[in-house]
């Protein structure tokens, strides 16, 4: 038992790093990882024939050329199911798992499409790479909102599936893989890869760069997409829209023709395809420099609405809706728009050239107003400017990326161009939103307007917002100013159900608190003091500092006086302090210092002549004035 133990302090510290890398999953380590008989076991290898290689990469020089989806991947159709093959192995202490070990030979990445997976409530699934160093799970039933279902790609050509049975759990899982998902370019596994190169243009610039400073909540709302239609793989970039609604209900706006396989008919996705896209969340380097990358996806989505017309495209745009809720740990924005016809004298694109990390790239001019397909007028034009860090173009992989004004708001989105970073000058053209609003055609699946304004209020440009189920910090009180010795009650204002709270009282007694509205805090020191609150719910947790939120007044009696004043500053004053007088033509008339009394109290006699006086004491740092009365 010691022996096990510490093996299993030593596998949770080994392993911890990597639970940033997972699609929506409860977090947690594979049974087979804790149990080193079973981790000694051989377990059989299905080996899937790899594609011929030298055939797909002619086949995407051909595409680059003609301006096609930037394809990184193919599905391996295969059958393997749980019912047959595979292995089970009984876990010491009841319970038991299910294991299968896949290879498809010099892929970077693969992943795996489920046809159907079925989990009886209580069990998990672990998708990982052999050598434990890339992990996806525990994935229960909560996390898959269709039967169908697809893991990401993982780093290297196998992986193993592993599925949990708890000793009560007599109900048996449908895992039925239908296809293998061979990545073999474009594909750059998470954590820090110093040595390798970037899959985009060497004259990108990381979104974090000085130039993306004033665009980081929309970055947030920017994301990459592996499309799948058919049996190919694409990557493009998309947008995460806001509604007047504010319902954040998970709508991606993209490019109609990342949904085609362009070298068959203009093949479009199907309804079971889209079940299988992963949009990668927060998917950029830390800084101006490549780092480590973390990967954040959700997986699936229903099409609402597009373009739909291959053969003229319109304004070439697709609008999603995510099958799974976006979880606020990933703190999604919710970009705004504007709807109206007019341009932009600036702004930027946001994108994931080449599925590499996102990028910003910036215009510094007036767009126009292009063609793409034989209607006019459909497109806006643009031709990106240089900067600090770079000269941002557009590459394969930023198709359906968001084009933004010099308000922030999405007003369009890429279908594609002739900038590159051998043409730096070249013109993009982008989808407009307001083209895509109305006039795609006449129904809600060939328009935006029905489902980014499903009240149909009439607004046509809406600002970009965070989801309010995250906890946003706020308080108030029913008292800001106080004498010395007095007390205040404070109310929670903050939004996103929070369920834990604790408060910072400077000079307060007490000092901290744990309930959502404390009452009666004393302070007994004069000044202004701070206040702070940590405000938490199941998705975040946020805090405030209000500074100088509380002016705590010294107490001066009588007043109005007849000569004599008490003065109470600081109960139990430790610090020196300095009282002047200054009469009503602002000439101070008297001035005491005090140090090292120990005392909060102190009496002085104003002057004989005059009937109003300004007090000013100064201690510890603090200032305070009070208009004193005398009556003679």
């Amino acid at each position: 038992m010691k022996y096990i133990l510490s093996f299993l302090v030593i596998l949770f510290n080994g392993f911890a790093y990597q639970y940033a890398y997972s699609q929506v999953d409860r977090g947690g380590v594979p049974r087979s990882f804790q149990i080193q008989l079973i981790q000694k076991s051989q377990l059989q290898r299905i080996e899937v024939a790899a594609p011929d290689l030298l055939s797909l990469i002619n086949e995407d020089l051909e595409d680059a050329q003609l301006e096609k989806s930037y394809r990184v991947g193919i599905e391996i159709p295969v059958t393997i199911s749980s019912a047959i093959d595979g292995q089970w192995d009984n876990l010491p202490g009841g319970g038991r798992i299910w294991r299968v070990n896949l290879q498809c030979k010099n892929a970077q990445g693969i992943g795996l499409t489920y046809s159907s997976l079925q989990l009886p409530v209580g069990t998990d699934i672990f998708v990982y790479t052999p050598d434990h160093k890339y992990i996806i799970g525990a994935i229960t039933s909560d996390e898959i909102p269709e039967k169908t279902f697809t893991t990401r790609p993982l780093s290297g050509d196998e992986l193993v599936v592993e599925y949990y049975q708890p000793e009560n759990v007599k109900e048996k899982p449908v895992i039925d893989i239908s296809g293998i998902v061979y990545i073999y370019r474009g594909f750059e596994p998470p954590g820090i890869q110093p040595d390798k190169p970037a899959n985009s243009g060497s004259c990108e610039v990381n979104v974090n760069c000085e130039e993306g400073q004033q665009w980081q909540k929309q970055k947030q709302g920017v994301v990459k997409i592996l499309a799948k239609v058919g049996t190919k793989y694409f990557y493009c970039s998309g947008t995460l829209m806001n509604n007047t609604g504010q319902d954040f209900n998970g709508l991606f706006l993209t490019a109609n023709h990342c949904s085609l396989d362009e070298n068959n008919n203009n093949l479009p996705a199907s309804t079971d395809d889209y079940t299988h896209w992963v949009f990668y969340f927060n998917y950029e380097y830390p800084d101006c420099t490549p780092g480590a990358l973390t990967e954040l996806t959700v997986v699936g989505a229903q099409k609402l609405a597009s373009s739909d017309d291959p053969s003229d495209f319109g304004s070439d745009f697709l609008l999603l809706q995510s099958l799974n809720t976006i979880p606020a740990k990933y703190n999604p924005f919710y970009c705004g728009w504007d709807a109206n016809i007019s341009g932009s004298s600036s702004g930027v694109c946001m994108h994931h050239p080449d599925g590499d990390a996102k990028k910003i790239s910036t215009y510094t001019t007036p767009l126009g107003s292009g063609t793409w397909g034989s209607t006019p007028n459909t497109h806006w034009t643009v031709k990106w400017a240089p900067t600090t860090n770079g000269h941002g173009v557009t590459e394969g992989g930023s198709s359906g990326a968001p084009l933004y004004d010099d308000e922030g708001l999405v007003i369009g989105t890429l279908t594609g161009g002739e900038s590159s970073c051998q043409n730096l000058y070249g013109e993009d053209k982008y989808g407009k939103v307001s083209y895509s609003w109305l006039s795609n055609g006449t129904i809600p699946a060939k328009q935006l307007k029905p489902w980014l304004d499903p009240g149909n209020t009439g607004i046509l440009k809406m600002p970009g917002s965070f989801n309010n189920n995250l906890a946003i910090a706020d308080f108030s009180a029913n008292n800001f100013v106080i004498p010395v010795g007095g007390t205040v009650d404070f109310y929670d204002l903050t939004t996103g159900k929070p369920d834990k709270w604790h408060w910072y009282f400077q000079g307060g007694k007490p000092a901290e608190s744990t309930v959502q509205n404390p009452s009666g805090i004393l302070f007994e020191r004069y000044g202004n003091v701070n206040v702070k609150l940590v405000a938490s719910n199941s998705y975040n947790s946020d805090s405030i500092v209000k500074e100088k939120y509380i002016d705590v007044r010294a107490v001066i009696s009588p007043n109005p006086t007849r000569g004599a004043v008490n003065i109470l500053t600081d109960i139990k004053n430790e610090n020196n302090i300095t009282i002047e007088v200054f009469d009503t033509f602002g000439k101070i008339v008297q001035r005491y210092n005090y140090s090292g009394t120990n005392s909060s109290s102190y009496t002085i006699n104003l002057p004989e002549y005059g009937n109003v006086f300004i007090i000013r004491i100064i201690q510890g740092g603090q200032v305070q004035t009070n208009k004193v009365v005398v009556v003679h």
